[in-house]
């Protein structure tokens, strides 16, 4: 009797670590699936920024299918994103879609400040998501002390954001009395950021993009007259904007692999409105 008893606890013992060890894995790989989705979907609002930059800056623009094209991916990404995600996290996914949704209508019809603010309040949107996604799946693991590494990062990245911002508001305000100087003060502070971030992700900040970036910077900040146009001011914040991004894209990709896997790498971005002074 007694040895029944012991085997049938035995099995019911067994039973409930394969339950949560199946659990486990199945929150692992919803965790791991969204924010590869997460990331994608900031790809293709990065497409269709770059895209609809173009169509405004062109006599002719003839390649108003491309744009088509990233749209119905972004709808495509979305709703599989919303299907994965769990009931309560369902109706984030879905604030979402509404935002990426918003980009496609009437894009012609807006300034390019206004294009621009667009697309980065969707990319924005999906960082933050990814964030909660990656504290959350943190904490579960129990992983401590990646978590406060994370939080220290993930703020400087925030801080970093947080300047473009008022670099992006100075320069639709470019043309009133001593905005120039105030693009001057904050591409100093967002070149300051920079440097902090080259210490969290050193190979994104030294990349071609990233020095080319900062020699941009650098030449607005010691011009005596501001002679960079709005046009070549807003390529000028794509391009920090993007680095800011694989900063935290790096970071993630180390978080996943120590408590999953590796993230698959992420197609190459495209190339945003030539920069040249004229």
């Amino acid at each position: 009797m007694f040895v029944a008893l012991s085997m049938s606890v035995s099995i019911v013992i067994l039973c409930l670590l394969y339950y949560y060890s199946k659990q486990r894995s199945q929150s692992q790989e919803r965790n791991y699936q969204q924010i590869i989705s997460l990331r994608l979907i900031m790809e293709l609002c990065r497409q269709h920024r770059a895209l609809t930059h173009q169509a405004m800056v062109s006599d002719d623009f003839s390649k108003p299918d491309e744009v088509l094209h990233v749209e119905q991916q972004l709808q495509k990404q979305t709703s599989d994103l919303i299907n994965l995600a769990s009931f309560d996290h369902k109706s984030l996914f879905r604030i979402l879609q509404m935002k990426t949704a918003a980009l496609g209508q009437d894009w012609q019809q807006r300034s390019f400040a206004r294009n621009q603010r667009t697309h980065g309040t969707a990319i924005r949107h999906c960082m933050f998501l990814i964030d909660d996604i990656a504290l959350a799946w943190l904490v579960e693991s129990g992983r401590e002390d990646l978590s406060d590494e994370y939080h220290l990062n993930w703020q400087q990245v925030l801080d970093s954001m947080e300047i473009l911002t008022q670099l992006r508001i100075c320069i639709q305000e470019k043309g009133h009395r001593n905005e120039e100087l105030r693009i001057k003060y904050y591409a100093d502070k967002i070149r300051h950021k920079l440097q902090q971030l080259s210490l969290i992700s050193p190979l994104t900040i030294q990349s071609p993009l990233g020095l080319q970036t900062q020699a941009k910077i650098d030449l607005l900040i010691s011009s005596q007259n501001l002679k960079f146009t709005t046009q070549q001011l807003y390529a000028l914040t794509t391009d920090i904007s993007q680095l800011i991004a694989q900063v935290y894209d790096d970071m993630l990709s180390d978080i996943t692999e120590s408590l999953y896997q590796p993230l698959p790498a992420v197609g190459a971005m495209p190339c945003e409105n030539s920069f040249h002074m004229g």
